[in-house]
């Protein structure tokens, strides 16, 4: 038998393609929606919604007699047994096909994914999942950098999993026993950012009736992850410096050094090396946290990792919400075409939407409401051509759309960008943020 696949067309007029290469298998599980996994024999199995199907499916969309899974010579084929809506095949419909892991099939509305037993599964680290080249280029320096004491400069766009890769080098490293310290720098309130680093005695400033334990205490004998340590003002990146080089801290108001021990990981997603010939940040303080520095890749240059991370997403939301969460084959393939701006947390926060909002097996339409934009919002055609540097330029065109869209929340669905990076693109360069 030399198994086909075929365009999904009428049956009379549908073109085939031989798949000409076998799979090399000998185990396959079939995982499908509300059962338990099921070991593919290598007797012919029948799926169907009769009595006597050997894989009976409630679903009135499904066929009496709808396929047949066989062995045949080295793997296995299913086949279509003339069903009424089709047997589908990673989104195709089949007629006959050899099945490999990692397969989706769909019969009716029912959903399963072949499975090879014997095969890893897809890396997991630190809540970090996937198979692509460069996802597994990333682990692999993970894994280099976790064990040395060295601080660690964690670089990429906003959304890549900046801090899940500072939890990883914890993880994988002799400090796993020992706190996890994360303090967002762009976030340090003014006034109180050099306590909140590195503590205070009591008295040292109106209001302060104890002494505070800063983060570098409370890091002891773990690790101390600085998230956008460009934010850091450039008076508090001459202290970070100098604890840096000599392990002891001094609390505000104190006199006496204290000694911490702490491994240090920062991360931005600024391009330090530019801000330190513009004088924005300091360059000793650069090269002493570059001292190793891990790259995350952006969504879009990990491909085919979007439906393993979809899949992981889906398990997880699915305990959040208490319900099965069913994506079509349709809203995967969107998926891994759209671009994802704000990388693997909008991809999160897509499906979280959509998986909120939706009654039934979530679709293109769903995950990406309004899909790419055809053509240019009313309130971008409109803008008027600024003058100035490039900065000044820049953020004259960023302010102009949250005008027009009336917030900065609609201006950034109008961009595809988060809201925090768009109130982090108008904060730069010195300008103010808009009113909501």
């Amino acid at each position: 038998m030399q198994p086909t696949i075929s365009t999904p067309t009428a049956r009379d007029g549908e073109t085939t393609i031989e798949i000409r290469r076998r799979p090399r298998v000998s185990s396959l599980i079939l995982s499908g929606e509300d059962r338990p996994p099921l070991p593919l024999p290598r007797r012919p199995i029948v799926v169907g919604s009769a009595a006597d199907a050997d894989l009976r499916l409630g679903d009135p969309a499904v066929s009496a007699r709808h396929a047949r899974i066989a062995w045949d010579e080295g793997g296995w084929v299913i086949e279509d047994l003339g069903s009424t809506n089709g047997t589908y095949v990673d989104g195709v419909r089949v007629r006959q096909a050899w099945l490999a892991p990692n397969t989706r099939l769909r019969f009716g509305r029912w959903r399963a994914r072949v499975v090879d037993p014997g095969a890893d599964a897809a890396p997991t680290v630190a809540g970090m999942i996937g198979r692509s080249p460069a996802f597994l280029r990333l682990v692999d320096t993970l894994g280099r950098f976790a064990p040395l004491p060295t601080t660690v400069l964690v670089r990429g766009p906003t959304g890549a999993g900046k801090e899940l890769a500072a939890r990883a080098l914890h993880d994988l490293g002799p400090r796993r026993g020992g706190p996890f310290v994360a303090v967002n720098c762009g976030a340090l309130p003014d006034g109180l950012s050099e306590s909140e680093l590195f503590g205070h005695v009591r008295g040292a400033f109106t209001g302060a009736l104890r002494g505070h334990e800063g983060a570098f205490a409370r890091a002891r004998g773990g690790t101390l992850f600085l998230d956008e340590i460009g934010e850091l003002p450039l008076h508090l990146q001459a202290l970070l410096l100098r604890v840096l080089e000599t392990r002891r801290v001094v609390p505000v108001g104190g006199e006496q050094e204290v000694e911490v021990d702490v491994r240090v990981v920062a991360a931005t997603h600024r391009p330090l090396d530019r801000w330190v010939a513009e004088g924005r940040f300091r360059e000793d303080l650069y090269h002493r946290l570059g001292i190793l520095t891990v790259e995350l890749p952006a969504l879009t240059e990990r491909p085919g990792d979007v439906p393993i991370l979809l899949e992981h997403f889906a398990a997880a939301i699915e305990g959040e919400l208490g319900r099965p969460l069913i994506l079509t084959d349709e809203a995967i393939a969107a998926a891994e075409r759209h671009p994802w701006p704000g990388n693997v947390r909008q991809l999160r926060n897509a499906l979280l939407r959509a998986a909120a909002v939706a009654d039934g097996p979530i679709g293109a339409a769903e995950l990406l409401p309004g899909g790419a934009p055809s053509r240019p919002p009313e309130c971008a055609r409109s803008i008027a051509v600024p003058r100035g540097t490039y900065a000044q330029m820049t953020r004259a065109l960023l302010a102009k759309v949250v005008d027009e869209a009336g917030s900065i929340r609609r201006a950034a669905r109008v961009l595809e960008v988060p809201r925090s990076t768009l109130g982090a693109w108008l904060r730069r360069d010195g300008g103010g943020r808009p009113g909501e």
